[in-house]
């Protein structure tokens, strides 16, 4: 191997490596919020009276889902940088190009896509069971603070469901950055006076 490929290939190995760790962070996150919905869900199933617990599934969907959605974007960064910097100088490297080039491997339309299930539609299902206790006590005036709390977790919802959205559609993938040129050096000369 020549020693002018030593140094990018090193560079490129490395950054691969990070690339696998965001992922195996998105995984877990992914477990966590799988874990943490579920035990709501089984809490309030288990005792009608304890459904406001629901209001919580959608702010904690929308943190892990905003985590998991920084760890895509610096996926995402790392992936162009390979792309876009390191590919064209090591002969042999054409992953990313390529796997460009190919179509959406995910063999489910994208409304079925994992994410957008867990960090969209599980939230939601949570706020319409969550409506119950509001209907259940013969009509009575709900709790002012429920039904804002009810309120804010739909925009929450609507949120995360949007940026789980994106984050499969790729639609928010950073923006290409253009290097930014270093300014020259002033010069050392006085002017003449």
């Amino acid at each position: 191997m020549p020693d002018r490929l030593a140094g990018p290939l090193a560079e490129f190995a490395a950054l691969r490596r990070e690339i696998d760790r965001r992922a195996v962070a998105q995984q877990q996150i992914f477990v966590l919020q799988v874990l943490s919905a579920g035990a709501l869900f089984v809490i309030a199933f288990w005792h009608v009276s304890w459904a406001p617990w629901l209001l919580i599934v959608p702010f904690s969907s929308c943190l892990l889902c905003t985590a998991s959605a920084a760890q895509a974007a610096a996926i995402a960064t790392i992936i162009e940088y390979i792309r876009d910097v390191l590919e064209p100088t090591i002969e042999g490297l054409g992953w990313e190009r390529y796997r460009q080039q190919v179509p959406y491997p995910f063999p489910f339309p994208r409304s079925s896509h994992p994410n957008l299930l867990l960090f969209g539609e599980v939230p939601g299902l949570a706020l319409v069971l969550g409506l119950k206790p509001l209907f259940l006590d013969g009509g009575e005036v709900p709790v002012p603070g429920y039904l804002a709390a009810w309120l804010v977790g739909v925009l929450v919802t609507v949120y995360s469901g949007n940026l789980a959205w994106t984050s499969t559609t790729g639609t928010f993938v950073p923006r290409r950055r253009t290097p930014q040129a270093e300014p020259a050096p002033a010069s050392q000369e006085q002017p003449e006076t």
